[in-house]
């Protein structure tokens, strides 16, 4: 070792601050593509399962190492042993400001590459504001935080017990997400348990925009989007699980299509609701939640209701906090007018 007194040289003792930071940086570099990469078939959009996500590369941390090392304590072949435990003790440093810089990013990087991108969120959630709607595309909004408040109750949390409860551990329940928009009502379900979601809006915009386009948006493959306006899901649904279609009857063991939960973003007559309530849901459990015209074809008033697959109300709200429940018109009705409906919107009637 070196005497007590005698000056040491910078260049093996010190590492520049500007290195150091190098060094936090570097081995920290990670790659990201965005996630723009889905395929819409059949007025589906699906997230491809291979979509970017977060990785770490060791071979630029490993590089940087060496390079560093070399310039700040040599390269000679034959080191001493104390010179083995120095460097030992450099590498010590370059590599640990990322756990204590950055613990949650070095975390997130132990994780597998799926389970990182694995749940469904759209880029709009978390933007709601009570009372007030948001603009999400021009076909669509984002509802006052009261809606989504609404569809996470007690009711439909009830449902998700029951459907599990009553068909066992294994089974995933089931939701319809009537008019979803940008996604925020779906990523909803998605927390209350709801994995195994069919989505449908006849204008898609939104929905590509957050979920798809978005580098944050991420869709997973039980989760569905239809561009389709309800009345046209109702037929495809038909033409797949009604007991008289090829499916049905080849097989009485067949998946019965039903649904646990279902949820309408838009206001509704009640004729559509019952009909919905009693041919989609689940006859055991069920629940229907939908703002319903407080007098039929009347689109300025809505009362917020949940139903079982009878149709029966089991719970019913004209205000939602401080906000009077009131919703874009459906605009599937000949009565429908205004900017949210045909022919200003570009929407038509199958």
């Amino acid at each position: 070792s070196s005497a007590p007194n005698q000056p040491q040289s910078q260049s093996t003792t010190m590492i520049p601050l500007s290195i150091l930071i190098s060094g936090v940086l570097i081995s920290n570099v990670h790659s990201f593509a965005p996630s723009s990469l889905s395929i819409r078939h059949n007025n589906n959009y699906k997230r491809s399962p291979e979509r970017a996500t977060w990785q770490r590369l060791p071979s630029l941390q490993s590089f940087f190492n060496e390079r560093l090392l070399r310039s700040t304590l040599g390269s000679d072949e034959t080191i001493p042993q104390h010179e083995v435990k120095r460097r030992s003790f450099m590498r010590q440093i370059v590599t640990a400001p990322t756990l204590v810089l950055m613990p949650s990013l070095a975390q997130s990087l132990d994780l597998p590459v799926d389970a990182t991108k694995a749940r469904f969120h759209s880029a709009a959630y978390g933007n709601e504001e009570y009372t007030n709607s948001l603009v999400a595309s021009r076909d669509t909004n984002i509802s006052p935080k009261e809606v989504y408040d609404t569809i996470a109750s007690d009711y439909l949390k009830k449902a998700f017990d029951a459907a599990v409860k009553g068909r066992g551990s294994d089974y995933r329940p089931r939701a319809l997400d009537v008019g979803a928009g940008a996604g925020v009502s779906t990523e909803v379900l998605y927390n209350l348990g709801y994995h195994v979601i069919d989505a449908l809006d006849w204008s898609g915009s939104a929905w590509e925009k957050y979920v798809v386009e978005d580098p944050s948006g991420n869709c997973p493959p039980d989760v569905t989007f239809y561009e389709l306006d309800d009345e046209r899901y109702l037929d495809k649904w038909r033409g797949k699980y009604s007991p008289s279609s090829e499916t049905q009857q080849k097989s009485a063991n067949v998946d019965d299509g039903l649904f646990d939960v279902i949820v309408f973003n838009f206001a509704v007559n009640e004729s559509k609701a019952l009909q919905f309530a009693e041919e989609l849901l689940n006859k055991q459990h069920g629940r229907l939640l939908a703002p319903i015209n407080t007098s039929n074809d009347y689109w300025l008033k809505q009362t917020y209701q949940v139903m079982d697959s009878k149709g029966d109300v089991v719970w019913s709200a004209v205000d939602v906090g401080a906000w009077s429940v009131q919703f874009q018109p459906d605009v599937t009705q000949d009565t429908c007018s205004g900017v949210w409906c045909a022919p200003f919107n570009g929407f038509q009637k199958k």
